[in-house]
């Protein structure tokens, strides 16, 4: 299911496709600004001016996002047909993002997780050696439209399918050492290349196709576009590379390493007669001069010079902050560990002192080379005021950096989600009274720990939305309990449905095949004044008490066909049993019966002639 729709440089992405929910995110990435229009983008190229000629390396950093406003996505879904006029937008809640910076030709894809939030903030950073390379980056970065960087993201989020018409079944590992004998992990592919690729997968049986029918072969096209998305999802990373005779790099795919034993089965595939809950991804790209394009970009203010003394090699210098300078109101702490050697320093930032710090430690010379040491390692764990799911706090894992500068992501660890619960707009509230709706939320490697919050949806329930911040929400797995209670008079059966669940919650009120019955009287009411239907269907060949049953009411003010529409589990089972009252007008029906008994297997019947 490709639901993904691009207007005025924003993806909308239907939540599923009975509702008129839809997510949005930036379809590109943009440089961030400052207040006076200049891009956040700096080539410093480090020198000893006792030695000129010397340049020891460079550093090249940029801060990007995906920026995109309710205002800006209202004003896309306007304008675009594909779009209802009364949808509503919610940003898109990733599960995962990073972003790769390549300067094709200096240095391999270098890629970084990202902010979760709807800005999508990113810290990028590369760092040069080669005097050659820096020497031609400067020259090409004076012409930004000649300047072979590039930005790639990878959004990662849960789409919502209805129930499949078929579903893909392998042993992932088997599909991954395929992957790795046809491309390895070096070469740029394209999406051309995965799609051939899905398409061996299907033919050669390594991905099989499940289906109800006898012939799987009918699905053979669309299983294809659904393995190419599985393939994207789980396995490949954008970059832009150079192409032979191409003038400018080209974006395309590198087989990335993963754990195949982590990946989540059923986010992979749609499931046969459930609702399923599927991994999709985004990727929005962009080449140096579509970044800075609009801001008022000056080579002679981004890239720059600085000298260095003898005493810069006498310590690791490097300087902590936040990304984000304002903490989120339900941080409490943010505790960052800096590490150089046997070196271990730590520093805070809290509401009030957000300002940088820094670390400094005397430098460690290499024993063979004799030259500075440049990597620290670090990582840093934010501690929240209100947790949710028993963790109060959460950490970065293991980072590394050679150069002069941490900027710590804090909305990389943690994401808000903003649940939608909502009766589809046919939900038929005659046959249900009620439906209790549980979210549950589990984390992948602490199962048995499970959170969830219950709401009562009923006909005059307005949408509920119900925001949850998440530390590690690629860890989270989210799950919906669907507690359908019947109507008064409803022949249908109280259902309690568990289901994988993105986050979007809808409620269908089909949810068995239905045994309809049109039943019309079509009587003289000169004779007749009134006539009651007691409609019973057991529903269930191994239980005698699995009964539904509706009472109808036909009178000359009231005479229209109605309809009988029973929850039919076993499409084999038929069988109707009417009981029908006539009650006369007075003096009239002496001769006629004032209750029958009778049995139908067809799809309409008119009580008239049964009197």
């Amino acid at each position: 299911m490709n639901s993904q729709i691009v207007v005025q440089n924003i993806c909308f992405i239907r939540a599923d496709p009975d509702s008129a929910l839809y997510f949005y995110c930036a379809a590109a990435p943009c440089i961030k600004v400052t207040h006076d229009n200049q891009p956040a983008v700096q080539l410093q190229i480090f020198r000893n001016s006792r030695e000129p000629a010397t340049v020891y390396y460079a550093t090249l950093s940029l801060q990007t996002l995906l920026s995109s406003s309710p205002e800006a996505a209202r004003a896309a879904a306007d304008a675009s047909p594909d779009i209802p006029r009364d949808a509503i937008l919610l940003p898109l809640q990733a599960i995962s993002c990073s972003a790769t910076l390549d300067i094709p030709g200096f240095i391999s894809g270098q890629t970084s997780k990202t902010a979760l939030n709807d800005q999508q903030n990113c810290y990028l950073l590369a760092r040069l050696s080669e005097q050659a390379d820096i020497a031609l980056l400067a020259k090409l970065m004076e012409t930004p439209e000649a300047t072979p960087v590039a930005v790639s993201y990878k959004i990662d989020y849960l789409q919502q399918l209805p129930p499949a018409s078929f579903e893909l079944e392998a042993s992932w590992d088997k599909v991954y050492e395929f992957l790795q004998e046809s491309f390895g992990f070096s070469l740029l592919v394209f999406s051309v290349d995965i799609e051939k690729t899905s398409s061996r997968l299907i033919s050669e049986k390594v991905v099989t196709i499940k289906v109800r029918e006898t012939d799987p072969d009918g699905h053979i096209a669309q299983a294809g576009a659904e393995l190419t998305q599985i393939l994207l999802s789980e396995f490949f990373t954008p970059v832009f590379a150079d192409v032979p005779a191409q003038t400018q790099p080209r974006a395309g795919f590198y087989l990335q390493r993963v754990s195949v034993k982590d990946i989540e089965q059923r986010r992979l595939s749609g499931k046969l007669s459930e609702t399923t809950v599927v991994q999709r991804s985004l990727y929005p790209q962009a080449l140096f001069g579509e970044l800075v394009k609009g801001t008022d970009y000056q080579p002679g203010r981004v890239i720059s010079q600085s000298d260095l003394q003898d005493d810069f090699f006498a310590s690791r210098k490097v300087q902590i902050s936040l990304l984000t300078p304002e903490l989120d109101s339900n941080v409490q702490l943010v505790m960052a560990r800096l590490r150089y050697g046997e070196n271990i320093q730590q520093f805070t930032f809290r509401n009030g002192d957000v300002q940088p710090k820094h670390f400094k430690a005397p430098s460690i010379l290499d024993p063979k080379t004799g030259k500075m040491l440049w990597p620290v390692g670090y990582d840093f764990t934010v501690y929240f005021n209100q947790p949710f799911g028993g963790v109060n706090s959460v950490s970065s894992g293991e980072l590394y950096t050679e150069l002069d500068d941490i900027y710590l992501d804090l909305d990389s660890v943690y994401a808000r989600y903003d649940f939608l619960i909502a009766a589809a707009s046919q939900f038929d509230w005659n046959w249900y009274q009620s439906v209790l709706v549980t979210l549950r939320c589990r984390h992948m490697l602490l199962p048995a720990s499970v959170v969830s919050k219950s709401f009562q949806i009923t006909a005059g329930s307005p949408p509920v939305h119900y925001p949850v911040t998440l530390p590690n929400p690629d860890l989270y797995l989210f799950e919906v309990i669907k507690d359908y209670s019947s109507a008064v008079n409803s022949p249908h059966i109280p259902a309690k449905m568990n289901e994988p669940t993105s986050q979007t919650v809808s409620l269908f009120s089909s949810l068995y095949h239905q045994r309809v019955l049109m039943l019309s009287a079509t009587l003289d009411w000169q004779e007749v004044g009134e006539v009651i239907v007691s409609a019973s269907y057991a529903w269930s060949a191994t239980d005698s008490n699995a009964t539904l049953q509706q009472v109808f009411k036909f009178t000359e003010s009231d005479a229209a066909a109605q309809c009988f529409s029973a929850d039919q589990p076993d499409p084999a089972r038929l069988s109707v049993d009417l009981d029908i009252w006539f009650i006369y007008q007075p003096g009239q029906g002496k001769d006629k019966p004032e209750h029958i008994q009778t049995t139908t297997v067809q799809d309409s019947i008119d009580i008239a002639n049964l009197n």
